[in-house]
């Protein structure tokens, strides 16, 4: 009778840690390979999950599925690993590979399901391991609250126009600051936030970004959304916000100055420009859905002059390289847009260098009249309803409510007023050296913006007749250009 032939034992080898490091991977599956080899093991397949957490879910795409996958299709017998927290935080991983009839063993010999000893001392194991991964993230939530008090940033994504410092580089400067400035990155800030208060729409800024091949942190072009976030975000004015006492979730409307501690690293803007930005878009005159972002100085901005009509322009031909304006209906007129655009152009230049002195002037708001009544009609309320609680009408708690909301709105609409019209859209032009060469170098969102405050522009029809040798002074009379 022949003798019986051994048989080869499959080995899996299973590799994890939770910060990418080809070394750690490396010294985990060499020492389970020696193990194999030591006991005759054949290693058949070797799974590595490098920047893996042990305990988070190791769903489907990580080689801890794969493997399991294996073990429950009998590709191997037996999975060696470093030590059982390489493994999992809890006994589910080994108990499906008990069921799959897979024996596991570490290296350390700790851990040798093939005995009754063995599973007893894994259901001790796995708990302690479990014990000591919430004892860390106890530990890490104070440590990341203390730090949070201090103003210090917990790592995660880098708010654009920044770059984060890692701790050893914090420790050799001798200095906490977890952010520095980014360069031109810094700079896009800076202007995305001047440009928003000086009146340029959203899709404006968001337009000449892209033209300039600026792309986000996640390497996708600016939106008026992805603007938004940015300037209600208290990190470019070096404030870090505060959790929710609540519990809530983070939310960027509701984080005010008071629900952040000084952040420990540079600032981009001011704190009152944050606060401004953060007040304006939240503004109800602002316009939350504008259209499309316009492609052309005068589209939408112009009006057509003839009597009855009054209707924004529109511009067309854009794409055929015949850029041209027109009444909406249709019927009024067709203009070339090149020589529009210059004449408009050159009579904002001269007309700013002739009225530098005026144009930043105070100046009573259009809509202060019906400031004034809104005004009025809310300090009387505020009056009627103190005479209600000393009637008895109201108790105390509804009087305080109603009356802190009364006065929220009285108090904006009294800094409205004293603010008189936003003219932040002239400055930098108005007192500039050479009024043409800044004119020349603002974006087509600001060069809208500033005529948008300075006037109203009318297009008329320019009739029969020659149109492309036009003297000027008849071409001026094509146009009304009425100073607001």
């Amino acid at each position: 009778m022949a003798p019986k032939m051994p048989v080869t034992v499959r080995a899996a080898v299973y590799a994890r840690q939770s910060v990418s490091e080809p070394e750690g991977i490396e010294r985990q599956t060499e020492s389970c390979r020696q193990l194999a080899q030591s006991r005759d093991y054949h290693v058949v397949k070797v799974y590595e999950d490098d920047n893996v957490s042990g305990y988070r879910d190791r769903g489907e795409g990580t080689a801890f599925a794969r493997m399991l996958e294996d073990a429950r299709a009998g590709k191997f017998d037996v999975l060696v690993v470093r030590k059982l927290d390489r493994l999992a935080r809890s006994l589910s991983a080994i108990e499906s590979l008990t069921a799959a009839r897979v024996q596991v063993v570490t290296t350390d010999g700790e851990l040798d399901l093939t005995t009754v000893n063995g599973r007893l001392i894994a259901n001790v194991l796995t708990a302690v391991a479990r014990a000591e991964s919430e004892t860390k993230a106890e530990r890490r939530v104070f440590a990341n609250a203390g730090r949070r008090v201090e103003g210090i940033p917990t790592s995660g994504r880098v708010p654009y126009g920044y770059k984060w410092v890692p701790t050893k580089v914090r420790k050799e400067r001798g200095s906490v600051e977890a952010y520095e400035l980014d360069g031109d990155r810094a700079e896009d800030v800076r202007r995305i936030f001047e440009m928003f208060l000086a009146g340029v729409p959203l899709g404006s800024i968001a337009r000449d970004l892209t033209e300039a091949k600026k792309l986000t942190v996640s390497g996708v072009p600016f939106t008026p959304t992805t603007l938004g976030r940015m300037l209600r975000s208290p990190y470019y004015a070096a404030r870090l916000p505060l959790p929710d006492p609540n519990g809530g979730a983070y939310d960027l409307d509701a984080i005010t100055l008071d629900r952040t501690v000084a952040g420990a690293w540079p600032a981009i803007v001011t704190v009152a420009q944050w606060e401004a930005a953060k007040a304006k878009l939240k503004h109800p005159d602002r316009k939350t859905s504008p259209g499309p972002t316009r492609r052309w100085l005068l589209s939408g901005l112009a009006t057509c002059g003839v009597d009855g009509c009054g209707r924004p322009i529109v511009a067309g031909g854009g794409e055929k390289g015949i850029h041209s304006y027109r009444c909406p209906s249709m019927r009024h007129f067709m203009r070339q847009g090149d020589p529009l655009d210059g004449f408009v152009e050159r009579h904002a230049v001269e007309y700013i260098a002739e009225h530098r002195g005026a144009l930043l002037a105070p100046r009573e708001r259009a809509d202060a009249a019906a400031l004034t009544a809104e005004l009025a009609k809310l300090e009387a309320l505020v009056i009627e309803l103190g005479e209600d609680r000393d009637a008895g009408l109201v108790d105390r708690a509804e009087y305080l409510r109603r009356r802190d909301r009364l006065v929220k709105k009285r108090d904006a609409l009294r800094r409205d007023l004293a603010e008189g019209a936003d003219r932040s859209a002239l400055e930098g032009i108005v007192d500039a050296a050479d009024v043409l060469a800044t004119w020349q170098a603002l974006t087509l969102g600001q060069k809208r913006t500033v005529l948008g405050e300075l006037f109203e522009i009318r297009v008329h029809s320019v009739g029969q007749g020659n149109r492309r040798n036009m003297p000027a002074e008849k071409f001026a009379r094509t146009l009304t250009i009425t100073p607001r």
